[in-house]
């Protein structure tokens, strides 16, 4: 058969790229799309915003300013560049972001293709046409273990890098074979863009010269300025990330969900490591199930004793030594464990904890390792006479089309939060991250519904789901609020509530957001008694929290007429907040009740002077000015009252 010409192979890439992930262009955002798009403050300003990507680390256009979640911060601004971009020309339309994400792949393939076609030239036109470049890209192109990247408009940044890697591996190739200055910028200019695009490109400073030693015959001595292309845009690009996101990795975490290995032993941390380096040879040679939740505890912290762990490491092992006994011989297969094992170890949590145990997005580029392996082992079978090409065909196409099945039916689970989280819950069934996301949006969406059997029903799914996260992790602080969130609604009862905001306190006794909820919940109960209870017990976490002392008094004085309780919280928050506007006016009206008009004016005008456009504020001041007979000041300030609202009845004041 007729070797296939380029634009035939272009068109196999992009008709299976289509085939295999067409049906991700329906799809909404989805997991950290928030991050980087939909909730990014810098994304939304479209291309008035860029400039904030270039010169900002990634998470700040989310949260609003720097916070040192992961190690060595985040600086990928290409990828955010296109974001911002995108934004611009369709809004919050995820539809322009996975087309993107397709095309890119595409490429991706396209690429791969081309380059492989230059450095296993020697591989040609051994199976109808199809040669072993065409072969090892087809194979790494229809792999399942790309749709997180793929299907998660997110994982632009890793499609991108690896166009830019293959882009500068390209130029290299130029350079040595012609020695033009205009291939040696190509080297600087797309290597840069590749670190811009996800710093993983690093490990290329690596990769790059041992395929030159595996598939060229150019000596390291000529490669020597194409070497220094690569340096030099490492060294820029260096400079530039230090001055945005600083120098120097530190350990920032300050929980399991951002540093899975906190509370691991040395030992248990490189045991639980090469489990993870284990698990990720599975998933590419079986690669199911697959979930995005890896995080604690769906994957376990272990020993060595573990037998898992032992296998992964004699895995390793066996496959170091292959490497090493092919290395002087630039065996293909050497190569492939080359490429994996340097790809991945920046990822590997060997060099430096990265926030997660592993993450299928982190062997997108050293899945080609095995793709490689694959397509070289059936290279070879083919030189057996006793194996014929249909027994080939038959092994092709059954991979082929299992890969098919699985990528096209993972995708659809990537359709929005909701679907992944709910599905993934139920792989990672100890895995905290999916459980919570899970039970927090059944916990939203129920809150809409209007039917209450279908709300109660939703709540009782999203519960279940909580408690998993919580049994997982008892500290998870994102569980316990959405646990207590999900059973007030459930039971308008803040008595099954209110102990998960405590279990919070009790870690953290400032946290905003719990505090924020438990006012809300407790301020709707219509239980005086739990009320009370409800502050006094916060007060024991956090003694100083003016807010519990303010509401005690106004409960104290509203709901049970005890005034002299009322007095004594709300002098109390006047000493923690003096300039408080709440309090002041609180405890002027208080004294104003109490006959006690001096100490009302006193604490009333300071409060009027606070804020002058309260008009309830000015008539209780006017009243106590009337009771002790000042009577031009009494008129002056409900004067101001109807000032401030003319709705009020001027005749309803006493003078």
């Amino acid at each position: 058969m007729k070797k296939l010409s380029k634009l035939q192979v272009y068109g196999i890439f992009i008709v299976f790229g289509f085939l295999l992930y067409g049906n991700t262009l329906t799809h909404d955002f989805a997991l950290d799309d928030a991050i980087v798009i939909t909730e990014n403050d810098f994304t939304k300003k479209g291309f008035s915003g860029i400039w904030d990507q270039l010169t900002n680390d990634q998470f700040i256009g989310f949260y609003g300013e720097k916070k040192e979640l992961v190690a060595g911060g985040r600086y990928r601004p290409l990828s955010m560049v296109i974001y911002n971009i995108q934004y611009d020309l369709a809004g919050a339309n995820p539809f322009l972001g996975h087309l993107i994400n397709v095309l890119f792949y595409i490429l991706n393939g396209i690429l791969l293709y081309t380059v492989l076609n230059r450095v296993l030239s020697q591989f040609q036109g051994f199976l109808k046409g199809i040669s072993l470049p065409l072969l090892v890209s087809l194979l790494w192109f229809f792999h399942p273990i790309h749709t997180e990247v793929v299907a998660n408009i997110k994982g632009l940044d890793e499609i991108m890098a690896f166009c830019l890697q293959l882009s500068t591996l390209w130029y290299i190739l130029n350079y040595l074979e012609n020695q033009k200055i205009n291939d040696l910028l190509g080297i600087v200019v797309f290597f840069f863009l590749g670190l811009l695009a996800k710093e993983s490109t690093i490990t290329w400073l690596a990769v790059i010269p041992i395929l030159i030693y595996f598939f060229t015959n150019h000596s390291f001595k000529k490669a020597l300025p194409a070497f220094g292309g690569l340096a030099a845009a490492a060294v820029i690009w260096a400079g530039i990330r230090y001055q945005v996101v600083g120098g120097g990795i530190s350990a920032v975490a300050d929980n399991i969900m951002n540093d899975p290995f906190l509370e691991a032993t040395i030992s248990e941390k490189y045991a639980t490591i090469t489990l993870t380096l284990g698990k990720y040879l599975q998933l590419l040679v079986f690669p199911h199930p697959l979930t995005y939740d890896y995080y604690p505890k769906h994957i376990p912290i272990v020993g060595w004793g573990n037998k898992m762990v032992l296998l992964s490491l004699l895995a390793y092992l066996f496959i170091a030594i292959i490497a090493i006994w092919g290395f002087f011989k630039k065996n293909v297969v050497s190569f492939a464990i080359l490429l994996y094992v340097i790809t991945l170890s920046i990822a590997s949590n060997l060099v430096f904890v990265i926030g997660a145990f592993m993450n299928e997005r982190f062997v997108y580029v050293s899945s080609l390792g095995l793709s490689l392996i694959i397509g070289f082992g059936i290279f070879k079978l083919l030189e057996h006479k006793k194996i014929s090409k249909n027994a080939i065909w038959t092994l092709l196409f059954t991979i082929f089309g299992l890969y098919s099945l699985k990528t096209i039916s993972r995708n659809q689970v990537w359709k929005n939060n909701l679907t992944l989280a709910t599905h993934d819950a139920n792989i990672s069934v100890n895995g905290a991250k999916s459980n919570v996301m899970a039970g927090g949006l059944l916990t939203e969406n129920a809150m809409k519904l209007k039917d209450s059997s279908e709300k109660q029903k939703m709540l009782q799914e999203g519960l279940v789901y909580l408690q998993r996260a919580i049994n997982a992790y008892p500290e998870y602080i994102d569980g316990l609020i959405l646990m207590g969130n999900a059973q007030w609604e459930l039971t308008k009862n803040i008595n099954q509530a209110l102990p998960y905001y405590y279990q919070i306190l009790a870690i953290n006794p400032y946290h905003q957001n719990t505090l924020q909820n438990f006012y809300i919940i407790v301020e709707q109960s219509k239980n005086t008694e739990d009320k009370i209870n409800a502050y006094k017990t916060l007060l024991r976490y956090n003694p100083n929290e003016m807010t519990a002392y303010l509401n005690l008094g106004r409960t104290y004085g509203r709901e049970k007429n005890d005034l002299k309780n009322a007095q004594l919280y709300l002098e109390t928050a006047l000493k923690i907040a003096p300039n408080n506007y709440e309090v002041l006016s609180n405890l002027g009206t208080l004294y104003g009740l109490s006959k006690s008009y001096n100490a009302a004016i006193d604490a009333l005008e300071k409060a009027a002077k606070m804020n002058p456009t309260i008009a309830k504020t000015q008539i209780d001041l006017g009243l106590s000015y009337y009771y002790l007979g000042q009577l031009e000041l009494a008129k002056s300030s409900f004067d101001k009252a109807v000032q401030i609202d003319n709705s009020i009845n001027r005749s309803q004041f006493p003078i």
